[in-house]
C-alpha cells in the first residue's frame, strides 16, 4: 500500500502513515467506499449550498483541470477556486498553501 500511494506522488512518511492507518479494521474498505460510492459519471447528485473553496493541484494527475473548474456549477453559494502550483497530495505538499487559502475564505467570510 505504502509503495503504491508514493508512486502517485505521496512523500513516502505520508505514505507509510496512511499505509499503516488502512491496517486498521475497516479503514481500508471506508476508504474504498469512498469512490464506490461516486455516481457514475462523475456527476454530482445534487447541488451544494455551503460555501466552497475548491483548491487544485495544477500538476494533479487525478484531477484534470476541467473537472476542476467545472465544479462551480454544482455549487449554490459563495465559490472560490484556488490553482496551486502542485500535484495530488494538497496537504502534505503544499501546506502553507491550503492552509492561506482557508485562512482567507474564513477571513472574507460573512
Amino acid at each position: 500500500m505504502a509503495s503504491l500511494l508514493e508512486r502517485s506522488g505521496l512523500p513516502a512518511p505520508a505514505a507509510a502513515r496512511y499505509a499503516e492507518h488502512m491496517r486498521q479494521e475497516c479503514a481500508l474498505r471506508a476508504a474504498l467506499n469512498w469512490y464506490r460510492a461516486l455516481p457514475l459519471g462523475g456527476r454530482p447528485v445534487g447541488r451544494s449550498r455551503v460555501p466552497t473553496t475548491y483548491v487544485w493541484g495544477n500538476r494533479d494527475a487525478a484531477l484534470g483541470r476541467r473537472t476542476a473548474e467545472d465544479t462551480e456549477q454544482y455549487v449554490r453559494a459563495p465559490y472560490r477556486f484556488v490553482e496551486l502550483d502542485a500535484e495530488h497530495w494538497l496537504p502534505e505538499l503544499a501546506p502553507d498553501d491550503v492552509a492561506d487559502a482557508l485562512v482567507d475564505r474564513a477571513a472574507t467570510a460573512g
